[in-house]
């Protein structure tokens, strides 16, 4: 099965059917090659820096890594808040929670030299596997052309329909994200994917957003990576997106907080994060069901 590579001015129900359908889709061209330059400028010191301190098999002798993204990426912002990601999130992860976070940002830079990651699955963090739910959305951004040359993301369309536990798909059947600079590749927490050998002379960089349902711990301790007066720069719904707010809007609400932080906030910015579910229904339900 082939990757579908969609054009910049794909709706989110198209992306998110076939994303739903083929368990990945790209869509080129999505953010300007000029922020995709400045993110990766943002990035560099940190790469430089400790990009190397999380080699190991899984990650690769020759790929650079570092987290922290919005605490030293500030540009970032814009691909992890962007207005087609969130509203694919919404069709992908609500039907599971009322409402999701980021689970981790991580800058993966591939360098020269670097042979073929492990392929795998994201959803692997959480000890459950639900048939039909899904648990993570990644999203891989380019911030520089991805080739089957210097390696391009693999993904293998289709896998997120075996269920870990029982089956593993053919691994040995899969698609390369070739898209250019200031694409994303999206694919589900239960689809095959892993880094690419780098085959050519030049590194490959790309942004790694991972958003999870809202009542699951993220892979990323945002609040120690992101502390609230750094939050405190960025709009509502990243603030949000970061775990600055509770997962529920009724009576039944999961990390709440009294008290005063700049990036605190009350009121979902989203009105699909706003259902306001709990255990007697919705707040109309409750109000009925208590005879006011």
């Amino acid at each position: 099965m082939d990757l579908t590579v969609l054009d910049r001015t794909a709706d989110a129900d198209t992306v998110a059917s076939i994303l739903q359908r083929d368990g990945t889709v790209a869509v080129k061209d999505l953010a300007p090659p000029d922020l995709a330059d400045t993110v990766a400028s943002e990035l560099r010191p940190q790469l430089d820096a400790e990009g190397l301190k999380s080699r190991s098999a899984f990650n690769g002798d020759l790929t650079h890594r570092c987290g922290g993204v919005l605490s030293t990426a500030p540009g970032a912002a814009a691909l992890v808040d962007h207005d087609l990601v969130v509203a694919v999130a919404d069709r992908i992860l609500l039907p599971f929670a009322e409402t999701y976070r980021i689970s981790s940002l991580t800058a993966i830079e591939i360098m020269p030299g670097e042979t073929d990651q492990a392929l795998h699955r994201d959803d692997t963090v959480y000890p459950i596997d639900i048939a039909g739910m899904e648990l993570v959305l990644g999203v891989m951004w380019s911030l520089c052309d991805f080739t089957r040359e210097n390696g391009g993301t693999r993904v293998i369309p289709g896998s997120h329909r075996y269920v870990r536990a029982w089956h593993l798909p053919d691994i040995s059947r899969w698609a390369v994200a070739e898209i250019p600079k200031g694409s994303a590749l999206f694919y589900l927490g239960s689809t095959w994917h892993g880094g690419g050998a780098n085959r050519s002379n030049t590194p490959r960089l790309g942004l790694v957003n991972s958003y999870c349902l809202g009542w699951l711990r993220p892979e990323e301790n945002q609040y120690l990576t992101t502390p609230p007066e750094i939050a405190a720069r960025y709009g509502p719904r990243l603030r949000a997106l970061m775990g600055y707010m509770t997962h529920g809007f009724g009576d039944d609400r999961c990390g709440y907080y009294r008290g005063d932080c700049p990036a605190w906030v009350d009121t979902p910015p989203e009105p699909s994060w706003r259902a306001g579910r709990s255990h007697v229904g919705t707040m109309e339900d409750a109000r009925v069901q208590g005879g006011g």
